[in-house]
């Protein structure tokens, strides 16, 4: 059976064949391929709708590549992200524009009868074809002596080609970016913290359980899925190799599951303490961060009135508290560890729960609310002074 014509050997040899056709493509191309195929309106206006097809599929690619390139290089790993060349990747996401150029050339081959010798390759579908002819003799009319139906075809594969080129462009620009970010070793640490943090986030709820069960933190440690280096080669690396070394190893090389076993493995086997365990999943892997947030907590009385009504933390205190920690995620976790913490520091006031927090943001936020204005202004001026004191060589947080 004979094999079809290619269009190309490699990924990156297909891009350049079509990028190089694209920016010869013209009338006259298109012309002397329908003189010498001596295609008929009927054959034509086929080509055209197929074309159109062609063009509707691609558009919706390459309206998803635009999207997906946004976050591309702002994340250190995707969700469709796999060990290899993605130069690849991208190609694939241009799959039906690559099948459609193909087509397109076959369209235009005219059936060879020579029989090739033993051995020898088949012709790729561009090399036979004659609508990429590069020498060929123009017609001498023009479109003017064509029916109406080769202009619609040639519109059409106007806009289907400059779609691709569109496509290709905006892969490249991509690939480029990525290389560039590569050997930004500040820029991958940084991808490889949020990425971090993103993955306590969503695993919070685990992390939480874990920090008011003991007994299910063993567990996790004993999980050969989560503690075997076998198992986890990625984090096996992490461990082993700096950080500046594994995030140019793996930075677009490796799953979002990996990460999450790295960002659980550090808030979990790595963490003997439960409140540095749960500090981290609420306010992030920031030792000195957390380290300032834990002493305004031990001495969060300072903060407060003499009094408070009904012996318990005010709710606006607390909440402007909350804002100046910037917590990763929501207020019931930031609640579970600031109450437990607290306490255990010698807090004497009262804790309060979610909802008495949710009507001070609502109090806050109207128009009128100049009393709150005040609390935040004092609470925060007392915060700057009780970090600048405790911590004097370090800028305030």
């Amino acid at each position: 059976m004979k094999t079809s014509p290619k269009i190309g050997n490699t990924n990156m040899e297909q891009m350049n064949l079509i990028l190089e056709f694209i920016n010869h493509f013209d009338v006259d191309n298109l012309l002397y391929a329908i003189n010498g195929k001596r295609l008929d309106e009927e054959q034509i206006n086929s080509l055209t709708i197929d074309i159109k097809e062609y063009n509707n599929k691609l558009e919706k690619q390459k309206e998803h590549l635009y999207r997906f390139g946004k976050s591309f290089n702002k994340r250190f790993t995707t969700e469709d992200n796999k060990c290899f060349d993605h130069s690849i990747k991208f190609t694939r996401r241009m799959r039906s524009g690559i099948a459609g150029v193909k087509k397109v050339f076959m369209k235009f081959c005219k059936p060879s009868r020579k029989r090739l010798p033993d051995g020898s390759e088949n012709p790729q579908a561009h090399e036979r074809s004659m609508i990429s002819t590069p020498n060929y003799v123009a017609d001498l009319f023009g479109l003017s002596s064509f029916p109406p139906c080769v202009i619609d075809l040639f519109q059409v594969m106007l806009l289907f080609y400059s779609n691709l080129d569109d496509c290709i462009e905006e892969s490249m620009r991509r690939l480029q970016e990525e290389k560039d970010t590569r050997k930004d070793i500040h820029k991958l640490i940084e991808l490889l913290k949020n990425a971090c943090d993103e993955s306590r986030r969503q695993q919070a709820h685990i992390i939480e359980a874990v920090y008011n069960d003991p007994v299910l933190k063993q567990a996790l440690i004993d999980n050969e899925s989560l503690g075997s280096d076998k198992a986890n080669p990625v984090l096996k690396d992490y461990k082993r190799k700096s950080k500046e070394e594994f995030a140019q190893n793996y930075f677009h090389n490796c799953k979002p599951q990996d990460i999450g076993k790295i960002s659980l493995n550090e808030a979990i086997c790595e963490t003997e303490d439960p409140n540095t365990m749960m500090a981290i999943n609420v306010f992030g892997n920031d030792v000195c961060r957390i380290h300032k947030i834990n002493y305004v907590i031990e001495h969060f009385d300072d903060l407060l009135p003499i009094k408070c009504k009904r012996n318990k933390i005010p709710a606006l205190h607390l909440f402007f508290f909350m804002d100046w920690c910037r917590p990763q995620i929501g207020i019931e976790s930031f609640l579970t560890y600031f109450n437990r913490y607290y306490k255990e520091h010698g807090g004497k006031w009262d804790v309060i729960q979610k909802s008495a927090i949710s009507g001070a943001c609502t109090k806050h936020n109207k128009e009128k609310a100049k009393d709150s204005k005040e609390i935040k202004k004092d609470l925060l001026a007392k915060l700057k002074n009780m970090i600048n004191e405790a911590f004097p060589q370090e800028q305030t947080a």
